[in-house]
């Protein structure tokens, strides 16, 4: 069985812990489009909501998978949720409000979780109380993988973007190219979706896989989204590439271990699915875009 299915109740139950910092981020963070805004920032010990304010108080939580412990900062205090095996979402979200609280922080969320097959709300879930030190590290690891090779593909374009964070509604690691041409989403009643795609953009994203997709894999999502026709890979892509019309995705399957996995590869992957997205979605005036930086190379390359 490949991760998500070794590994699916400790990534169901750490996705719905992300969930409750993400809707905390949600309503206290200013809003951007493609919503942007509620984004959590990957860290070299997690996940984090990044700076916050509260009235005339600033905050961040943060998931510590190394230390198996949820922090929350304020100016002056901060405090410890523990992670560990058999407590439930329902107690995760009970000690995050009340530790907020005990700080001078009376948090307000809407506490159902979104994109997701449960919808069972935080303070109501026992479902859900999965957690393994050695599982949460992997989990990390490949967060921060996923997070390198987009980084380094996205930052030398010359183009609007959101830099990779953790989209916690899917449990993905994602960055965005937008392009400057409005594009609304077809049904407005569709909450997230109206929001998160009414530009022209790409999105090259991570996720662990589901019940039917096996690996880890990459994947590169053009908007408006691609109908009736199958988008071709040629040599640019590593071996294994491949467009999946049901899913309108370019994705590209990890089948090794996370020590394992080839962030080169990785890469060429992102640059191939754009460039051939660029063509679908016919940008114009793009020629400057891969146009090298004038800057001496510093140690990241």
């Amino acid at each position: 069985m490949g991760f998500y299915q070794t590994h699916k109740n400790e990534i169901i139950t750490l996705q719905l812990v992300s969930q409750i910092l993400g809707k905390v981020k949600l309503e206290y963070a200013a809003q951007e489009p493609q919503w942007a805004h509620v984004v959590l920032d990957i860290t070299p010990r997690g996940f984090s909501t990044g700076l916050l304010r509260y009235h005339a108080s600033h905050f961040e939580i943060e998931v510590d998978l190394m230390k198996n412990e949820i922090i929350i900062q304020t100016d002056e205090n901060d405090t410890t949720v523990k992670l560990e095996d058999g407590k439930t979402i329902r107690d995760y979200y009970q000690e995050i409000m009340d530790s907020t609280a005990d700080l001078g922080i009376s948090l307000s969320i809407h506490t159902t979780p979104q994109e997701m097959e449960t919808t069972t709300p935080f303070e109501e879930d026992v479902e859900h109380h999965h957690y393994n030190e050695d599982v949460a590290k992997q989990i990390l690891k490949w967060f921060q993988f996923a997070w390198d090779a987009e980084q380094l593909f996205l930052a030398p374009i010359r183009q609007r973007k959101i830099y990779p964070g953790l989209f916690w509604g899917t449990f993905d690691v994602t960055g965005i190219i937008v392009y400057n041409e409005f594009e609304p989403f077809p049904d407005d009643s569709r909450v997230i979706e109206r929001a998160a795609f009414d530009e022209h953009m790409i999105e090259f994203g991570f996720w662990f896989g589901d019940d039917n997709f096996e690996h880890p894999t990459f994947f590169t999502l053009p908007y408006p989204f691609v109908e009736g026709v199958e988008l071709k890979t040629d040599d640019s892509f590593p071996q294994g590439s491949y467009f999946s019309p049901d899913m309108a995705e370019y994705l590209y399957e990890i089948k090794s271990d996370v020590d394992q996995a080839n962030s080169a590869e990785v890469i060429r992957f992102l640059e191939a699915s754009c460039k051939k997205s660029f063509e679908y979605l016919e940008w114009e005036n793009t020629q400057h875009c891969f146009v090298e930086l004038k800057m001496e190379q510093n140690q990241k390359q």
